[in-house]
């Protein structure tokens, strides 16, 4: 591990210690449950090889690929724990949010399974099959964010700095992929072992800061949060119907 793959490594390590302290001492690890359990994967995933590495071990390489492959999969949890508080406050809707996100994962496995399959070097199978994932990420996120513009959900300052510091690691690993797999290890090698790191941590930097305290959602004034039965133009109604007709499906 050269020196600054090493820096890097313990500057995620310090970035995703702080995030798991500060929730703890906040007491709102259980707000988040599926973020923070993608945190302390990464958590774990950053020391292991730091620990091999330091010991010389044969088993860093191997070690590495694999956190690096299954962290791809484990990625959809941050999409589903966006979603969960994107439509907290509809429990029918939420559910729903996560079967969409769920099905709309296997449906572009159609797009991802193809970059494994191809014949080509392993190296660009992998950067292809990184790009593509990175992308249906992408999509799936874009859609559940539609959906809150589309009917005014509201975000709390940390539902906010989840999704910014998401969309920043993915728009700059799509780019960094998308370059690498261009121009190849030869021109682009050196900044493709930087830039990727780098996405890392500026992703956890945002998310410390924009987890540092815990914000609930505002509470609406009655007059507000009921919906107006009576204009059936107001999002608050459409939003709300839905919902009671999930509730109704899935009671029966």
């Amino acid at each position: 591990m050269d020196a600054v793959s090493l820096i890097s490594s313990w500057v995620s390590v310090a970035l995703q210690l702080t995030l798991i302290i500060r929730a703890r001492q906040g007491r709102f690890l259980s707000r988040f449950p599926l973020f923070y359990s993608y945190i302390v994967y990464l958590l774990v995933g950053s020391l292991v090889p730091l620990l091999l590495s330091w010991v010389n071990s044969p088993y860093y390489r191997s070690v590495f690929w694999y956190h690096f492959m299954i962290t791809l999969v484990v990625e959809f949890a941050v999409i589903v724990e966006i979603s969960d508080h994107i439509f907290g406050s509809y429990p029918a809707i939420r559910e729903l949010g996560r079967l969409v996100a769920f099905c709309i994962s296997g449906v572009f496995l159609f797009y991802i399974i193809p970059a494994l399959t191809e014949h080509s070097s392993s190296s660009a199978t992998i950067l292809d099959f990184v790009k593509r994932t990175a992308l249906t990420k992408a999509v799936i996120l874009l859609a559940l964010l539609a959906a809150a513009k589309r009917y005014d959900l509201p975000l709390t300052k940390n539902s906010r700095g989840i999704i910014f510091g998401f969309c920043t690691y993915l728009a700059i690993n799509v780019v960094n992929f998308a370059l690498a797999e261009t121009y190849g290890p030869a021109l682009y090698g050196n900044i493709f072992g930087v830039v990727g790191p780098v996405s890392c941590n500026l992703a956890a930097l945002i998310w410390v800061v924009s987890m540092w305290r815990y914000e609930p959602a505002i509470p609406l004034a009655p007059a507000i949060r009921e919906p107006d039965w009576n204009h059936n133009d107001s999002s608050d109604y459409h939003v709300g119907e839905l919902n009671a007709k999930l509730e109704k499906m899935i009671k029966k």
